[in-house]
């Protein structure tokens, strides 16, 4: 039996949407829409839907003819035709929290001051529910960047399911891409002796990528420790007379010799284990960068929440950025609940042309 009941906030908790509409700017920057930025919401979301049933029937095994079609149990595959499960994260405020707010109400005697304290208390809790949420996307958009798939298991989602890795069906040629660029014929140590050549190597990877495919790639994607690695190297400070090279500077020199500019993230997310919070990394591994076809990856595809479809009377409701946030109280056992929730996964649309390199390794 659903036990919820109004917000103990009353009429604040009933201008939800308002309080949200006035403060977008304050959410937390998340990097996910520059890459995925997000759909027109669905009715339902499944990972077929969003990789593309065009793409996963083009599994199937090729045989000579007149063999027998090959019986196998498309474990991947039938995973990839299961429902994309809702991201939420609820807060609670219990009852000794109620009564110690209760008494800063009592003894305030600034009517303004009270509004504004209540204001404040809604605020806290409706700026964590999304901002948690909007975390996750930048863990799906960074995975599915640095890794080709996504990778949801124990360590990146403790306290929920795990599906496993789903894979956004990257071309095999196109992972940790081999070539003579990025040190794969260089020494074993090809960014601390100095003989890296990181501009050389980004326009041979990208005349080589054009010459082979004719695709022009837009973007490399990055995180600030292979930037830093980059811009410390004896061609970049050699170039520029500097060893303090801004990005903005090097991507001006980039674009200006028609080679793709950098976009650097930075994807530490928190996660809470039994009470304990720790950072993780979605970027598979620093030494990775990814090229890019275009200024966006994909689409970050997700569904209505089912209350949104069906609200609860006597639950409040916002949306941010297409999470749905609710609010409510409950009697027994006390408490006042703030809900974010979204079912989202990342569309990879430049999944053909798209190259994970990694800086470090050589053939």
């Amino acid at each position: 039996m659903d036990n919820r009941v109004k917000s103990v906030f009353g009429k604040y908790a009933e201008q939800l949407q308002v309080l949200v509409d006035t403060n977008t700017d304050v959410f937390k920057e998340s990097f996910f829409q520059r890459f995925f930025p997000l759909g027109s919401p669905q009715m339902g979301l499944t990972y077929t839907s969003v990789i593309g049933k065009s793409r996963l029937e083009a599994a199937a095994s090729v045989v000579a003819h007149g063999s027998e079609a090959p019986l196998r149990s498309r474990a991947g595959l039938q995973k990839l035709s299961g429902e994309v499960a809702a991201i939420k994260v609820k807060r609670k405020m219990d009852e000794q929290s109620y009564r110690e707010w209760l008494t800063m109400q009592a003894v305030s005697t600034n009517d303004e001051g009270k509004k504004q304290q209540i204001i404040s208390l809604i605020w806290d809790d409706v700026s964590y529910v999304v901002n948690s949420v909007t975390s996750r996307l930048d863990w799906y958009a960074a995975q599915a960047l640095s890794k080709g798939e996504v990778v949801i298991d124990a360590t990146s989602n403790p306290d929920g399911v795990v599906p496993g890795t789903v894979d956004l069906l990257v071309k095999a040629d196109n992972k940790q891409h081999g070539g003579d660029a990025f040190g794969f014929s260089g020494s074993d140590d090809y960014w601390g002796t100095g003989t890296a050549t990181p501009l050389a190597d980004i326009q041979k990877f990208t005349e080589d990528v054009q010459d082979d495919t004719g695709v022009t790639l837009e973007k490399i994607v990055m995180t600030p420790s292979k930037w830093h690695d980059i811009r410390k190297s004896e061609e970049v400070v050699s170039h520029f007379d500097t060893a303090f090279v801004s990005l903005d500077v090097f991507n001006t020199e980039l674009q200006s010799l028609g080679l793709p500019y950098i976009d650097l993230i930075n994807p530490k997310i928190k996660v809470e284990e039994n009470g304990v919070i720790k950072s993780i990394d979605a970027w598979d591994d620093d030494k990775y960068i990814t090229f890019l076809p275009a200024e966006r990856a994909g689409i970050m595809h997700n569904s209505l929440s089912i209350e949104q479809i069906t609200p609860v009377a006597g639950v409040d409701y916002a949306t941010a950025n297409n999470v749905l946030v609710s609010k409510w109280s409950q009697t027994e056992p006390f408490g006042e609940f703030t809900r974010g929730e979204l079912a989202a996964f990342p569309g990879l649309e430049v999944a053909d042309n798209m190259y994970i390199v990694n800086t470090e390794a050589h053939e």
